[in-house]
């Protein structure tokens, strides 16, 4: 007589437990694992109080783990119906050995950086790394400790640090589109990237299939344009194409479905028809836009609170005309770089709102894109420049003035 029993495979970090031990360890480990309150944060010190968002961040994860499980155990008591209705009165179930769950999340203190004046930085190009690139798109974005780029000749995701390239990653056009974005995102720990096709997350660390955020569409045919997020709050705000709209998300770890918070036409948002985003990013305190004005051809940099209502408005940047393209990107905490790609030109905006052209005889006539990078393996600040004429990625460390002296 042939063996009837049907086994269940459901992945366990400790391969050899019985049911009836798994039972026991529920009933007594349910009240083990607590997650801290706001009350009990709420004593936290002034100076403590970026750690609620290090508890909030926590807390998210193990929910997300949570209805994970729990619903990869609904869908297990389904087959388990299924096999009984079947007439299978022989049923068992097998765990196959996974990573312990410890190793799936790390907790890290990353190192503080100071708000310093444009004028007291300097580039040290004596310590500093370039790579040769085949294209020459504005698409560049990092992490703490890499650099990620796209090559549009070759459909190529390619990752680097300050030593070398280190690996290349096909990104296949037809199944997810062409990119048009790229972001970091710290909270979720993955890259974003925006296509014609919606938005995606991706991990070098498992690069082979992005997830697809389905939540966020298109509206009314204006596809998403770029995004911003930030390092301590799952808040994010999705840009769509000619600054039509902008949402603000809520996101999720590990999931494809993110939670929608509020949208913003661009009637809403200004009375002149003629102003338009073109770039938008935030801080875990406010958020910035660039603004061009199509019928003076002025363009201006806003900051913004959470709910998009103006804190600092009409910071004016000189220099730029109807043919300039602004990009915008973090510098350190609370300063932004604002690149002009077309007239090849770099300011900085401090927290102050006061803006400075960069002059530098090296970037100078070159620059299409630069992203600040806070190496938390060497301790070392860098710039990473995209420039064309030739197409390079270069890597230039920063130094303080004032450090030096001292």
């Amino acid at each position: 007589m042939s063996d009837t029993t049907n086994a269940l495979e459901i992945f366990s970090p400790d391969q050899s437990i019985g049911l009836k031990e798994i039972k026991n360890r529920c009933r007594s480990s349910s009240n083990e694992t607590t997650t801290p309150s706001v009350k009990s944060l709420s004593l936290l010190e002034h100076n403590q109080s970026n750690s609620f968002s290090a508890y909030q961040k926590l807390t998210i994860w193990k929910e997300s783990i949570e209805k994970h499980l729990n619903h990869i155990y609904l869908e297990k008591l389904k087959e388990i119906d299924n096999l009984l209705t079947q007439g299978q009165n022989h049923i068992d179930i097998i765990f196959k050995k996974a990573p312990s769950f410890g190793q799936l999340v790390t907790v890290i203190s990353p190192r503080q950086t100071i708000d310093y004046p444009f004028d007291d930085i300097e580039l040290d190009h004596t310590n500093s790394q370039l790579f040769d690139l085949t294209s020459n798109n504005t698409l560049l974005s990092t992490s703490n400790n890499n650099t990620l780029t796209y090559d549009d000749i070759t459909s190529n995701l390619i990752l680097y640090n300050n030593q070398s390239k280190l690996n290349s990653y096909l990104w296949d056009i037809d199944e997810y589109g062409k990119p048009c974005d790229l972001t970091y995102s710290y909270y979720l720990n993955v890259y974003c990237i925006i296509t014609n096709r919606g938005l995606f997350t991706w991990s070098y660390e498992n690069p082979t299939i992005p997830l697809h955020i389905d939540s966020i569409k298109s509206i009314r045919g204006n596809r998403l344009w770029t995004m911003a997020s930030t390092v301590t709050r799952p808040d994010v705000f999705i840009l769509f194409k000619s600054g039509s709209y902008i949402e603000r998300w809520n996101s999720q770890i590990g999931t494809k479905s993110w939670q929608h918070i509020k949208r913003w036409s661009n009637h809403e948002l200004f009375e002149s028809a003629h102003q338009h985003i073109r770039t938008i990013r935030m801080t875990s305190n406010y958020v910035a836009w660039t603004v061009e004005s199509t019928k003076i051809f002025e363009w201006r940099v806003d900051l913004l609170d959470y709910d998009l209502q103006i804190i600092r408005q009409g910071i004016k940047i000189d220099h730029l005309d109807k043919y300039s393209s602004c990009l915008l990107s973090n510098f350190d905490s609370e300063q932004y770089l604002i690149i002009d790609s077309n007239g090849h030109l770099l300011f900085l905006l401090d927290s102050n709102g006061h803006i400075k052209l960069m002059d530098d005889h090296i970037i100078n006539k070159r620059i299409k894109n630069a992203v600040f990078m806070n190496n938390n393996n060497d301790n070392q600040q860098w710039l990473v420049v995209r420039l064309e004429q030739p197409n390079q990625l270069y890597y230039i460390s920063l130094l303080n003035k004032t450090d030096n002296k001292k």
